[in-house]
């Protein structure tokens, strides 16, 4: 199955990409140094293992992100969906939990986009998943360690600007 992306997400992807690589560079100067440090006795220098073992992480990690990348599905939009939730939309939901209700405001993103710090959701996790098709008063359940949440759309928005900061 492809992942979806967006433009933003794509930038977002290639810059991670050369980044990787940037440090992939330097983990193998660094090795090289390690080795050459050591003399023949490789085995007796624990950095040049741990490099070894840092390349092939980042390498591994590289291919992985191409390969998802090479097979994204690109998702274009001009304007935000304020009709129904999807991708690029940004929504209010209440949820309520057995003890308190709260309020918080998410961007449905794509591939490479997410951060919590900046409540931008990947389209694949559980709430988003159940958020996608919903539409402004609809409402959805949602399975949380503690049990079941009632989740449901307040309000959309066509950008962040518009969003209400509480004071």
């Amino acid at each position: 199955m492809s992942v979806k992306i967006t433009h933003k997400g794509k930038q977002m992807v290639l810059k991670q990409i050369a980044n990787f690589e940037q440090e992939l560079k330097q983990v193998r100067i660094d090795k090289n140094n390690a080795y050459h440090a050591c003399g023949d006795d490789k085995l007796a220098n624990p950095n040049f293992h741990k490099l070894m073992q840092d390349e092939r992480i980042l390498v591994e990690r590289i291919q992985d992100i191409h390969q998802t990348y090479k097979n994204a599905e690109l998702i274009e939009f001009d304007d935000r969906n304020t009709k129904k939730v999807d991708i690029g939309s940004i929504v209010k939901c209440s949820f309520d939990y057995a003890t308190f209700t709260e309020e918080e405001v998410y961007e449905i993103v794509g591939y490479g986009e997410s951060n919590i710090e900046e409540n931008k959701l990947f389209y694949d996790t559980e709430v988003a998943r159940n958020l996608i098709d919903l539409k402004i008063g609809e409402e959805t359940i949602l399975s949380v360690p503690s049990g079941k949440v009632k989740c449901k759309v307040l309000k959309m928005y066509s950008g962040w600007e518009e969003v209400e900061i509480p004071l």
